[in-house]
């Protein structure tokens, strides 16, 4: 098979293909790279001695996205472009549908006229939304979300599922927590909002490191998530991709342990060895005080087990400070 990963590019895109290619499959990047960085891909062909290649492209780009599609004959598509900043989806809500669910409409209708059978889609926790327990969800928890970004990711799995019914595609909705690490500097989060990569840039540059929220109902306070390793969520991408078991329309993808962001800043001054300064700051519109993945499915579905922890994941982004 070659396979299509759109988004390809990007953080967790880049991981995807890293994973894919270490297994011997064919790949074919679809990136508009406008978050996505081809230096990723050939730090990739250079650590697989490998060709990659690549369409810069936007998904919304019909013509494109199927003269791709037919000139490298690809067989499946793993989707994980979208544009995905909870913060900028309440600025600019319009982009965000017509990129997360037109966008995904479109390779959806090509993909079935060509006959490609197998797609894998990057969906979120954020589709739960804000849930009123503090127990970890499972997939049928009812999703409400609450910012336009978990909107459209959720409206994008209603249209995938809709085709892995009545159209026969095979594949499933991963919906990742909050990912981090990295599996190399060159392949690194450097999106500022997510916490880590946010975490490291106050670090680096001399600066308290802010915590938005401190009296949720929480055990210290702060925002608890299920934070990820990028390599286990691009090992999950694999194992999706790759089984030959008809799966549920949706799977979580997490560790199933809830950490706080203080969990994550004190893991963060062990591994860096130092005392990190705290300023304490108003919550954020949209974040739920607790939101932790049930990952039993995935682990039933696919034998997928979680391998990096908290502290291991925090040590493989350590050298993004030098």
């Amino acid at each position: 098979m070659t396979w299509m990963v759109t988004g390809g590019a990007g953080y967790i895109g880049s991981h995807i293909v890293d994973a894919f290619v270490s297994r011997g499959e064919s790949v074919l990047v679809y990136d508009s790279m406008s978050s996505g960085y081809e230096t990723r891909i050939r730090y990739l062909e250079k650590k697989h001695r490998a060709t990659i290649p690549i369409v810069r492209a936007d998904i919304r780009d019909c013509e494109k996205f199927e003269n791709s599609c037919n000139q490298f004959n690809i067989s499946g598509v793993v989707h994980a472009a979208a544009l995905k900043s909870v913060r900028e989806s309440f600025e600019i809500p319009e982009e965000y549908m017509d990129v997360n669910v037109r966008g995904t409409k479109n390779i959806l209708d090509i993909s079935i006229s060509l006959g490609i059978r197998k797609f894998i889609f990057s969906s979120t926790a954020a589709v739960y939304g804000n849930p009123k327990h503090s127990l970890p969800v499972s997939e049928s928890e009812v999703c409400s979300p609450v910012s336009p970004y978990g909107e459209t990711k959720y409206l994008a799995e209603k249209l995938v599922e809709s085709c892995y019914k009545d159209f026969g595609l095979h594949g499933v909705n991963l919906r990742y927590f909050n990912v981090i690490g990295a599996c190399a500097p060159e392949l690194a989060d450097v999106m500022g909002e997510n916490l880590l990569p946010l975490l490291l840039s106050k670090i680096k540059n001399g600066l308290p490191l802010e915590v938005f929220g401190s009296d949720y109902p929480t055990q210290d306070g702060t925002c608890v998530r299920d934070y990820v390793d990028v390599r286990d969520v691009a090992r999950a991408h694999l194992l999706a991709a790759t089984t030959l078991n008809v799966l549920p329309a949706r799977m979580n993808i997490g560790t199933g342990v809830g950490e706080s962001v203080l969990d994550v800043i004190n893991n963060l001054s062990a591994v860096m060895g130092m005392n990190l300064e705290i300023v304490m700051k108003g919550r954020r519109q949209g974040d739920p005080a607790f939101l932790c993945a049930d990952p039993t499915m995935a682990a039933k579905e696919l034998g997928f087990l979680t391998q990096y922890s908290l502290r291991e994941s925090i040590e493989s982004v350590r050298s993004l400070l030098r």
